[in-house]
């Protein structure tokens, strides 16, 4: 490694006086590319031991920076992690890494896989991470960098605790590098993470896009038009009647305009999977956006992808996916095969699809940049209602336009609606300020029982006092403060009181054998805990076993459907592990809390149980109404978890983990062995070792 270049540190609040001093530090080259000025910032910050918080658009460079961290962690001999939100884009950093020669070993750990993971460099969801902390953390030793990709996921509801707890518990020796894209609260975010990770951080920040974007709207009674004829649309509108067609559009005006343009390649998004098959199949039906030499490449490509893959296509789902994407459309969601994905994601980055339908995971994070975005609707469902995008949102998917290199300018295209143009908040979505990260910070029951064993009760309560949470609260008042704190201590005290008296924590710092056991299954620990303890398990058949196990994960949609008559053989057991859970909420409603509990759900059981009693995968839309995508999702979780047991029983029940381990072999095949999306042959594998626990994204 070079010679050290010397920096002073600055609040890092004072973004803009900061970002003036760096202005002339930092590498100008890094793995033959020229550095940009934020990124020779971000290099110098990370020459003096500075932790980095990177905020850049989509497509600015920001994972060159995370591999600036990597390149000098391995020069000083420490291994590197990198974090990713969803398995996908682990999935992808880890062939990215594997294929760069600077890197001595790359390793996975999404909870589908763990291969390698005593690497160099350790690619994993940050799930793992945060469980890995509590439950081993001195296999982490000898890390020196972290990277947290897209982490204004913190702001998750149901996740971004996570990521609050794995900035807070990893050593204070580890440098930190968090990439995001733009936030509101940059500063008060940054000053956070400085003061409980206890070293300077230096805030990069980038608003110049390198490809800038040009948005337009459009309606079919208007055509395409730019954000400053709004106003005139909508006052012609509103001299209209409401009941004269405009409520569902026709986008093939704008579609022709994309194509007879030349605006190719185009990522439409859809905030319905089904909507996104639609839309494709519609299109097809009009249309071939490739040629000859095209469809002789896409072939092959298909042949390749189907060797790999070993499709078996009795129900025509694969024929049917074939004719579509050679004619250079496609779809992607998350209820496809992960296999069908991988195709489309390797047809679209050879510009095989020009048209590409699409939900809104497509851009998180997966580099895959496009001509043109187009959004059927700014409406979305927020898990209660729908509502307008947030602006950070909009923006994310947005910044998929304009490729680096060969487009002057990235063109975004939103379809409206008669509601859309009379109140839609245009201005604010496409032009707002992007909405701050607000701490989601919620201690679960496994966390709360490894602090207890640390220092007893207290120690959760010292937890929130460092987190993003209690810091928020403090900048905002005195008096807010106090109230949080008084709130915090009351839940705290209450889910305390729970964890006692279902036999987890005793005195002191003392954790009995249900809490220790509780450690192994996060995200499930409570279900599966009290399980196991009530006997459930005795005697469990395999199979048996996994339907109990994807009950305890897996939650339905209200209209997913399965033949009752397949879990007649386990009605009873599935009984009695409902009124096991079903105790465990009543116990925490005495305590004086919600029950955060999941209660079991059987709707995939029945196709998991014929899974793992031989049946075909291609027939097991015969006992489940769930996307095949959605199966191999509860498949692989079942399997993850399937793993803990194993590995949680293999002394003190080894009859058991020997039943967990059977079962494990009988669902991981077919579309749901992960191997095969990595480029993996079996005997790779057989360095294969237990993943840990963690419930994970799709």
């Amino acid at each position: 490694m070079g010679k050290r270049i010397p920096m002073f540190y600055l609040d890092p609040r004072s973004v803009s006086t900061h970002a003036m001093a760096m202005s002339n530090l930092g590498p100008s080259h890094f793995k033959g590319f020229e550095l940009s000025n934020f990124q020779r910032k971000a290099a110098a910050a990370l020459d003096t031991d500075h932790n980095v918080l990177v905020a850049a658009p989509t497509g600015a460079g920001k994972t060159l920076v995370a591999e600036y961290a990597i390149h000098l962690a391995t020069s000083q001999g420490k291994r590197s992690l990198y974090t990713a939100p969803i398995k996908a884009l682990s999935n992808q950093k880890f062939r990215d890494f594997t294929e760069d020669e600077a890197i001595p070993s790359v390793g996975l750990s999404t909870g589908d896989i763990s291969l390698q993971s005593d690497s160099q460099v350790l690619v994993m969801t940050t799930e793992i991470l945060r469980n890995t902390l509590i439950e081993d953390a001195e296999s982490l030793a000898n890390v020196g960098v972290v990277v947290f990709d897209e982490v204004h996921f913190m702001d998750d509801p149901e996740r971004g605790s996570v990521w609050e707890e794995t900035l807070m518990f990893l050593p204070k020796n580890v440098i930190i590098v968090a990439l995001s894209a733009t936030i509101a609260n940059l500063g008060q975010f940054a000053a956070w993470l400085e003061r409980v990770r206890e070293r300077p951080i230096t805030i990069v920040e980038e608003t110049k896009r390198p490809v800038p974007l040009k948005h337009h709207l459009f309606h079919p009674k208007a055509g395409i038009f730019g954000q400053h004829r709004l106003k005139q649309v909508a006052k012609r509108f509103s001299k209209q009647s409401r009941n004269r067609n405009f409520k569902r559009r026709d986008d093939t005006e704008l579609l022709n305009s994309v194509i007879n343009d030349n605006n190719l390649p185009a990522l439409y998004f859809c905030f319905s999977r089904k909507l996104t098959e639609s839309k494709a199949r519609s299109a097809a039906r009009n249309r071939s956006l490739t040629n000859k030499d095209e469809r002789k490449q896409f072939e092959e490509i298909w042949q390749q992808a189907k060797g790999e893959f070993k499709f078996n296509d009795e129900r025509g789902a694969m024929a049917d996916l074939h004719d579509i994407l050679e004619r250079g459309i496609g779809y992607h969601h998350a209820g496809m095969l992960p296999q069908q994905k991988e195709i489309v994601e390797r047809l679209f980055s050879k510009a095989l699809i020009k048209l590409l339908y699409t939900t809104e995971t497509f851009a998180m994070g997966i580099n895959m940049p496009a001509r043109c975005v187009v959004f059927d609707s700014l409406m979305k469902f927020d898990g209660i209602d729908f509502d307008y995008m947030r602006t950070r949102d909009y923006l994310q998917m947005a910044g998929r336009a304009g490729r680096l290199g060969m487009d002057e300018e990235g063109l975004v295209y939103s379809v409206l609606e008669f509601d859309d143009i009379m109140g839609a908040p245009i201005h604010r979505i496409q032009d707002g300020s992007v909405e701050p990260i607000t701490s989601r910070f919620n201690l679960d029951y496994a966390t709360l029982v490894h602090l207890h064993g640390i220092a007893g009760s207290e120690e959760a309560t010292k937890v929130w006092e460092k987190s993003f949470a209690a810091y928020q609260a403090r900048e905002h008042s005195k008096q807010r403060e106090e109230r949080n704190r008084r709130h915090m201590r009351a839940l705290l005290k209450k889910r305390f009181e729970f964890l006692s008296a279902m036999g987890y924590i005793g005195e002191g710092s003392e954790i009995l054998g249900r809490g220790r056991t509780s450690l192994h299954l996060f995200g499930y620990e409570i279900q599966l805990t009290e399980m196991l303890y009530e006997g459930i398990f005795e005697n469990i058949t395999s199979e048996a076993l996994s339907a109990l196990v994807a009950a305890t994960i897996h939650q339905g949609r209200p209209r997913d459907t399965y033949p009752k008559y397949v879990l007649r053989p386990i009605q009873g057991l599935l009984r009695r592990a409902k009124r096991v859970v079903e105790h465990a909420r009543d116990q925490e409603v005495m305590s004086g809390l919600k029950s955060t509990i999941k209660q079991l759900d059987e709707s995939m059981s029945a196709a998991i149980y014929e899974y793992a009693n031989g049946c075909d995968f291609y027939r097991l839309n015969k006992f489940t109404s769930a996307a095949p995508g959605d199966f191999v999702r509860i498949a692989r979780m079942t399997v993850q978890y399937l793993r803990h047991l194993e590995r949680l029983l293999k002394e003190s029940d080894p009859q058991l983990a020997e039943t967990a381990q059977r079962a494990v072999k009988q669902i991981y095949r077919g579309p749901v062995d992960v191997r095969a999306e990595l480029g993996l042959n079996a005997q790779e594998f057989e360095s294969t070792k237990t993943a840990r626990t963690g419930e994970e994204s799709e």
